[in-house]
């Protein structure tokens, strides 16, 4: 078996050295790095990351477990964090729980035992973990995690998303603004109500119990919302839907009973996936800092590795409007001012 002392000799430097080459950990001259991955290509030299890892070394593996890698949402924050993995030397192994606990917990036993450094949890299973079992394993929770002291939280400000929405709908003259929320059992959930609520307060709106609707966060739980909201007497002039694949199965069900976007109903999303842009019409959303979630969570990780025992950080993202053209204007924004003094 080919060993670090082989690459090292091959390439005439230090096992220092083709250690810091390839773990990354300190700059080698370009020469020099091009000498140890020659020698690595040929004698075809797989690190023992395992191996190394048991001698009580970092094994540069970080795991991450999420509930739906399919969600486009999901899909395209795990690019960001693998990316900014890459970039810093480390590699990833992405779990999808699909919603399944035990399913959660032996991807939980398996990243263990192959002793990854770090664990990001992006997934509402995390809060049926037993998470005390892991104690020793640095984690950072994003998204809706439990709230338990030793774990870094990082997720973004839902509560100002969700008044960001309904404030602009609100300044494009709507007063009857109906919800589609998320399940009501998540955290991010509530919070996107709350501010749904402080921003029609602030505006002296009313809001008709009925016409806030939760469902899962997928294009069949928007359809269901959607059709419980359509079917109350009290007509609504524009939803804030609490994701964009709800927004999906909202807008099938509106052109099924005639609806038109945004001529007859406006209705304006969360997260701003990829093919927002792309929907017809193009769809006014709140938009997730991913880049900067995916940089942070990792920065966060690597610094409760090197400090296990060091005080919880909590950091809120804050998210921003992205307009395009799911929203009509009723009134001018003059107006809404004047109803709003």
């Amino acid at each position: 078996m080919t060993t670090i002392r082989d690459v090292a000799k091959l390439a005439g430097v230090s096992t220092t050295t083709v250690s810091h080459v390839l773990n990354k950990t300190r700059f080698v001259s370009a020469e020099g790095k091009a000498k140890v991955e020659a020698a690595v290509i040929e004698l075809n030299y797989v690190p023992n990351t395992i191996a190394r890892s048991l001698k009580g070394g970092s094994s540069r593996v970080l795991g991450m477990l999420i509930t739906d890698a399919n969600n486009p949402f999901y899909a395209d924050l795990i690019q960001w964090v693998d990316q900014v993995a890459y970039r810093l030397g480390y590699n990833l192994i992405l779990c999808n729980t699909q919603g399944d606990i035990e399913r959660a917990k032996d991807y939980m036993v398996m990243l263990n035992q192959r002793r990854v450094d770090g664990m990001l949890m992006m997934s509402s299973d995390a809060r049926q973990l037993p998470l005390s079992s892991y104690a020793t394993m640095p984690m950072v929770m994003m998204d809706s995690g439990p709230e338990q002291a030793g774990y870094d939280r990082i997720l973004d400000d839902s509560e100002l998303g969700g008044y960001l929405a309904t404030k602009h709908l609100l300044e494009s003259g709507h007063m009857s603004i109906g919800m589609l929320a998320g399940p009501l059992d998540k955290s991010n959930s509530q919070n996107r109500i709350a501010g749904y609520r402080r921003a029609m307060a602030e505006a002296n709106a009313e809001v008709d119990e009925r016409w806030i609707q939760s469902g899962e966060f997928t294009y069949e739980g928007g359809a269901e919302a959607m059709s419980r909201l359509l079917d109350q007497p009290c007509q609504v002039t524009a939803i804030f839907a609490s994701n964009d694949l709800m927004v999906m199965g909202a807008i099938r069900v509106a052109g099924k009973q005639g609806l038109i976007i945004p001529q007859d109903l406006s209705i304006i999303g969360y997260d701003d996936i990829p093919g927002a842009k792309y929907f017809n019409p193009p769809l006014t959303t709140i938009s997730q800092p991913l880049e900067q979630l995916a940089e942070q969570a990792i920065a966060m990780l690597l610094a409760r590795i090197k400090a296990p025992e060091r005080e919880s950080q909590r950091t809120l993202l804050p998210p921003r409007l992205v307009i395009r053209d799911s929203v009509a204007v009723r009134k001018p924004v003059e107006e809404f001012n004047r109803h709003k003094t």
